[in-house]
């Protein structure tokens, strides 16, 4: 069993002169507890009016105002790397449209070499128009503009000299050193949508599932199946982690993980420190969630 772990980049913990120390401490002692994997979640800004709907709760509407702090992910692991040795590291998910992809590409690949290879990108094309719309992308072609930024990422990061010819992306008589140390470098992939299952099965190195709940997973699961045999895979071969953003409580959360269990899933994040108030509530918690799934 492998469990990973939501770090609280975003609320509280995340501003003024405490954060760092607060986000140091908790990656710590997570990385000490046996956590596998620390995750940080992403968006640039939050408009103080959004009218997209919220895609991973029952009311569409978002869970937090919008003067939440919230770092910004590659920033704020290239921190957590210099300060851990074990963990791996990953974000849960950078919003591809955001950011050029050349820059992005050399970003991780820097983070790969500087953590000693832990780091793991897992990204999705984006949900909230306002935001996407701000930084520059457009949102009705992002999927499209997406699939061809994790193809031109993945030239930058294998080939000693890229070339890239598409609609958004073009390259060529350039180097981009220095390369990942993983190769190849995992990329993940989130989304529930059926064309968000062909981007897992045709880009990805496997799935980061974020359920509304139990149902609401068998029934996106049942897309990914569905495009595995499409293209002439196993869907067994496809990894999944299964993240239970949803559940409120370390007690709820393990209950869920054992029907996943159940299904054959080894490997979960779990929202762990967003079940205290502070960081001593925050250990806390992580302690508890450790010792109760026997990691």
């Amino acid at each position: 069993m492998k469990f990973g772990m939501v770090i609280p980049t975003i609320g509280p913990l995340a501003t003024g002169a405490a954060a760092m120390e607060a986000q140091i401490t908790i990656a710590q002692r997570a990385e000490a507890l046996g956590y596998d994997s620390l995750w940080a979640p992403d968006h640039v800004v939050f408009p103080t009016t959004i009218n997209s709907k919220y895609p991973y709760n029952d009311t569409g509407k978002l869970p937090f105002g919008a003067d939440i702090p919230l770092l910004e992910p590659i920033a704020a692991l290239g921190v957590l790397a210099g300060a851990t040795k074990r963990v791996r590291l990953g974000t849960w998910v950078l919003v591809l449209p955001h950011r050029n992809p050349i820059v992005t590409a050399k970003m991780w690949a820097t983070l790969d070499v500087m953590s000693g290879g832990r780091m793991l990108l897992g990204v999705g094309i984006g949900w909230m128009e306002e935001e996407i719309t701000l930084l520059g992308a457009p949102y009705n072609k992002r999927g499209a503009l997406s699939d061809e930024y994790i193809r031109a990422m993945r030239e930058l990061w294998n080939s000693p000299d890229p070339t890239f010819q598409g609609q958004y992306v073009n390259f060529s008589g350039i180097k981009c050193e220095p390369k990942p140390v993983q190769k190849p470098f995992p990329v993940w992939i989130g989304g529930h949508s059926a064309r968000a299952m062909r981007r897992v099965v045709e880009l990805g190195d496997g799935w980061l599932a974020v359920p509304k709940g139990y149902d609401n997973f068998n029934e996106t699961n049942e897309l990914l199946v569905r495009a595995a045999k499409n293209a002439g895979r196993d869907p067994r071969s496809v990894p999944v982690i299964i993240g239970t953003l949803y559940a409120p409580s370390v007690d709820a959360s393990i209950s869920d993980i054992k029907k996943y269990q159940a299904l054959g899933y080894d490997s979960f994040i779990v929202p762990v420190p967003f079940w205290a108030q502070d960081l001593k509530g925050a250990l806390a918690v992580m302690e508890e969630f450790a010792r109760k799934a026997n990691m």
